[in-house]
C-alpha cells in the first residue's frame, strides 16, 4: 500500500501528530490541577464526563441516540450505504481510535515510579488507582500535579476510568451494529474494504490503548452477525448476475476473431522444426499452462473447428474466399489470421468478473474470520468453503444470465442463439483452470491450512462438479432454444410455400420444386452459423432440422386429411389430427405429384450427405421409402395378402396405414393403368430425368381395392 512507502504523502505529518498526542491533552491536565487546588475536582470530573461521554439524538424523529454521532458531530443514520463505506466508516473508525488514544494519553502521567513504589509498600494495586504503564510518556503536567499534591489520592487525578471504559465499549459496539445494518446494501468490494478496516481498527486499538479493559472484549463487541458471510454471498451472486446481463446486452454475438501474423510455408516449416515435442513445455506434472492476455483460463484454446464450405466453395475450392490455414491461406500464406474463437466478446469479461469478484469475496471472508467469524457450517474445510460456494454460485448465475441475455425470443436469430450456446460452453471449458487458479491463491494467502487441505480440495472438486452441471443444464436449454427457433422458421417456410401447392401435377419434372430449394437454402445458411458449437451439438442440430423437415413432409403426405377425417367419422373432440401446425395434410395427389416429391427427396438426401455429417441423409429414409413404394409398379401385387413376406423384404419399414391414407387421396387415371396388378417381375427402371417414366399409375376403380387390402392387413396386424 502507498501509505507504507517512505515517501508517502502526509506520512511525516501523521507521525508528528502521534508523537505530540500527549501534549495535546495537557490543557485538560492543567484544568484538572486547577480544580484540585480549589478542592472541586468532583465538579470537574462530572463536567468532563458529561461533555466527553455523551450521546446525541439522531434520525428524523430524534428517538434514537448515538454515541458515535456525539463523538464526531455527524448523524450516522444519514447518507447512503455506499457513502457510508467510502467516507463515513473510515472517519468513524479513526475517531474512535483517536478517542482511545486521548484516553490513553490522559492516563499517562497520573503516577510516576515513586508513586508505584509507595503504592506497592501500602499494598495498593496501581491498576486500581487508574494507573498505567509509564513507558516514558509522562509529561510535565502530570509530574507537576503529582509533585505539587503528593497527598492527593491518585484515583482523583483523572476522570473515571470506569466511565471511559464503558463509553469506549459503547462506541465499539455501535460500530459493529452499524456495520451489520449497512452491509445489507453494500457491494462485495465495499464489504471487503469495510471488513479490512474493521480488522485494522482492532489492531490500532491494541496499539494506542493496549491496557484498556475493553481490549479483552473487542472481538465480542465487534462480533459480526453469523449470517453476514451468507449475506455477502448473496450480494456477490446478485452483482455477478447484473454484471453478466450488462455484458450480454452490449455483446453483438459475433465470434471473436483470432488475430495472427501471416507466415509463408517456408517460415511455417522452420517454426515447426523449432517447436518442442508434445508435453515438453510442461515437463513438471501439475504445472499450469501460461495464461494468454485477454483470454485467461484457457479461453485461447476454444477455437472453431473447420466446417464444410458452402456450395460455391465445394464446386471450385480455388475460388473460395474463406481460406483456412490448412489450405495455405491467401496467396499461399497461412496462419491464424482467418480463424475465430468459439465465443463472443462477453465471455472473457464474464470470466474475469467471476475471478475478480471471488478475490473480493475471499478478502471479505478472510477478514471476517479475523474478526471472530466462525466457520462451523463449513466443517472440515473452514472458511474456504464459503469462497468456493461463491465461485459456484457466480458461475451458475452467469450461465443463467448468458442464456437469458435476449429480450424477446421472436427477435432472436439462429446465429445469436448458437453463439449463446457456444458462449456457455466456452465458460464451462474454462472452469478447471479458474478453480485451479483460485485454489492456488487461497493457499498462498493462508486460507487453506495444512490440516484442512485434503477436505478443502475435495470440496473444490465438488463445487467444480456442481458448476459444470449448472453449465450443462443451461447448454441443454439453449440447444433446445436453437432447435425451437429453427423449427419455427422451418414451419413458417413450409406453411408459406405449400399453402396453395398443387400436388396433382399431371406432369413430371426432373428438377426439385421451389419449396424444396428454399428449405435447403435455409438449412444451408443455418448450418453455416453452427461453427462456434462443438461437434456433437452441431451434428445434433443437423439431425434435428433435417428430421423435422422429413417429419413434416411425411405428415403432410400420409396423415389423414380434414376431409377424410370428417368422411370417416374419426374426428375426435373437434381437434385436428395433423398436430399444431396450421397447414392441413394434402387432400389430393396423383402419380406425377408423387414422382415430383421423390425428386425433392433425392435433393434433400444429396444436401444432407454433402454437409459432411455422417448418416444425416437417413433422416429422409421414411419419406424416400413411401415415395418409392407408391411409385413401384409392383405395389399392387405386394399389397396382396399372400405377398406379405416379399413386401416386408423389399420395404421392411413401410407402414400400411400411411399407404392406405395416401391411396385415399390418390387421384387415379381414367385410362389404362401401367403395372396395375402386374406381375412381380416387372420392375421399375428408375430414370427420373426422363419424362417417359415407368411409374405406377392406378386407375380410379383399382384404388378402393388396394385401400381395402391395406385396412384388412392393418387390422389383422
Amino acid at each position: 500500500p502507498q501509505i507504507l512507502k517512505e515517501d508517502a504523502i502526509g506520512k511525516d505529518d501523521d507521525e508528528t501528530k502521534l508523537v505530540n498526542l500527549p501534549e495535546s491533552v495537557y490543557p485538560v491536565r492543567r484544568a484538572e490541577n486547577a480544580f484540585i487546588l480549589l478542592g472541586r475536582v468532583g465538579e470537574f470530573r462530572t463536567y468532563y464526563e458529561q461533555n466527553r461521554f455523551g450521546e446525541m439524538a439522531i434520525g428524523q424523529s430524534g428517538e434514537s441516540r448515538s454515541a458515535l454521532s456525539s463523538l464526531t458531530g455527524d448523524d450516522v443514520s444519514l447518507g447512503t450505504d455506499k457513502l457510508f463505506f467510502v467516507k463515513s466508516l473510515p472517519h468513524l473508525l479513526s475517531s474512535v481510535v483517536g478517542f482511545a488514544a486521548v484516553e490513553a494519553a490522559l492516563e499517562i502521567g497520573t503516577f510516576n515510579e515513586d508513586d508505584v513504589e509507595n503504592n506497592s509498600s501500602r499494598n495498593v494495586d496501581p491498576k486500581a488507582t487508574g494507573g498505567g504503564n509509564n513507558s516514558g510518556g509522562g509529561g510535565a503536567g502530570g509530574a507537576e500535579s503529582t509533585t505539587a499534591h503528593p497527598s492527593t489520592p491518585k484515583d482523583l487525578l483523572s476522570p473515571s476510568n470506569t466511565s471511559s471504559s464503558k463509553y469506549e465499549q459503547t462506541l465499539i459496539k455501535e460500530l459493529g451494529q452499524l456495520f451489520q445494518s449497512r452491509s445489507l446494501g453494500a457491494s462485495v468490494a465495499e464489504l471487503a474494504r469495510g471488513s479490512f478496516l474493521m480488522l485494522s481498527f482492532r489492531s490500532a486499538l491494541k496499539l494506542v490503548f493496549a491496557n484498556s479493559p475493553t481490549r479483552r472484549i473487542d472481538k465480542e463487541l465487534l462480533a459480526m452477525d453469523t449470517n453476514i458471510i451468507m449475506c455477502g454471498l448473496k450480494v456477490a451472486q446478485d452483482e455477478q448476475l447484473k454484471a453478466t446481463s450488462k455484458f450480454c446486452q452490449e455483446d453483438r454475438y459475433e465470434s471473436v476473431r483470432k488475430v495472427g501474423r501471416m507466415i509463408s510455408p517456408k517460415q511455417r516449416g522452420v517454426l515447426k522444426e523449432k517447436q518442442p515435442p508434445p508435453g515438453a513445455e510442461n515437463e513438471e506434472p501439475g504445472t499450469p499452462s501460461e495464461e494468454v492476455l485477454n483470454f485467461p483460463f484457457g479461453l485461447n484454446e476454444s477455437v472453431q473447428a473447420p466446417v464444410l464450405g458452402n456450395a460455391i466453395d465445394d464446386l471450385d475450392p480455388t475460388t473460395s474466399m474463406r481460406k483456412t490455414s490448412s489450405t495455405g491461406g491467401f496467396g499461399g500464406f497461412g496462419g491464424q489470421h482467418d480463424q475465430s474463437y468459439t465465443f463472443s466478446s462477453s465471455v472473457p469479461q464474464v470470466v474475469r468478473s467471476i475471478h475478480a469478484r471471488t478475490i473480493a469475496f475471499a478478502a471479505f471472508a478472510h477478514c471476517q474470520e479475523g474478526l471472530g467469524q466462525s466457520s462451523s457450517q463449513q466443517k472440515g474445510h473452514g472458511i474456504v468453503g464459503y469462497v468456493l460456494d461463491c465461485v459456484e454460485e457466480c458461475i451458475s448465475c452467469s450461465a443463467v444470465a448468458m442464456k437469458d441475455g435476449y429480450s424477446d425470443i421472436d427477435e432472436l436469430t439462429v446465429q445469436q442463439a448458437v453463439q449463446i450456446t457456444a458462449n456457455i460452453t466456452a465458460l464451462q471449458a474454462s472452469l478447471p483452470r479458474l478453480f485451479g487458479t483460485i485454489m492456488r491463491g487461497l493457499c498462498h494467502i493462508g486460507m487453506v491450512r495444512e490440516e484442512t487441505s485434503t477436505d478443502a480440495f475435495a470440496y473444490a472438486d465438488k463445487t467444480l462438479s456442481g458448476a459444470d452441471k449448472s453449465c450443462d443444464t443451461e447448454v441443454g436449454s439453449t440447444l433446445s432454444l436453437v432447435y425451437e427457433i429453427c423449427r419455427n422458421k422451418l414451419d413458417v417456410l413450409i406453411d408459406f410455400s405449400l399453402e396453395n401447392f398443387q400436388w396433382v401435377a399431371k406432369s413430371s419434372s426432373d428438377i426439385p420444386n421451389a419449396y424444396a430449394e428454399s428449405l435447403i437454402e435455409y438449412m444451408r445458411s443455418t448450418f453455416a452459423y453452427l461453427a462456434p458449437m462443438d461437434e456433437g451439438s452441431r451434428a445434433g442440430l443437423h439431425f434435428s432440422c433435417c428430421g423435422h423437415v422429413a417429419e413434416r413432409l411425411v405428415r403432410l403426405l400420409a396423415d389423414v386429411s380434414s376431409k377424410g377425417v370428417m368422411d370417416s367419422g374419426r374426428q375426435m373432440g373437434g381437434q385436428s389430427v395433423h398436430g399444431s401446425s396450421g397447414l392441413s395434410p394434402l387432400s389430393k395427389i396423383d402419380a406425377f405429384g408423387l414422382n415430383n416429391l421423390s425428386v425433392d427427396v433425392v435433393e434433400f438426401e444429396n444436401f444432407a450427405n454433402a454437409t459432411g455429417v455422417s448418416q444425416l441423409g437417413e433422416c429422409f429414409n421414411e419419406l424416400s421409402t413411401i415415395c418409392t413404394a407408391m411409385l413401384d409398379r409392383d405395389l399392387p401385387a405386394l399389397l396382396q395378402i399372400e405377398n406379405v413376406s416379399a413386401r416386408r423384404k423389399k420395404y421392411p419399414f413401410l407402414s400400411l396405414e400411411k399407404v392406405g391414407n395416401i391411396l385415399e387421396k390418390y387421384v387415379g387415371t381414367g385410362g389404362m393403368a401401367m403395372g396395375a396388378m402386374g406381375p412381380m417381375g416387372d420392375r421399375l427402371k428408375s430414370d427420373r430425368k426422363n419424362h417417359n417414366l415407368k411409374i405406377l399409375m392406378l386407375k380410379k376403380n383399382e384404388i378402393p381395392l388396394l385401400i381395402k387390402l391395406c385396412r384388412m392387413q392393418q387390422q389383422s396386424a
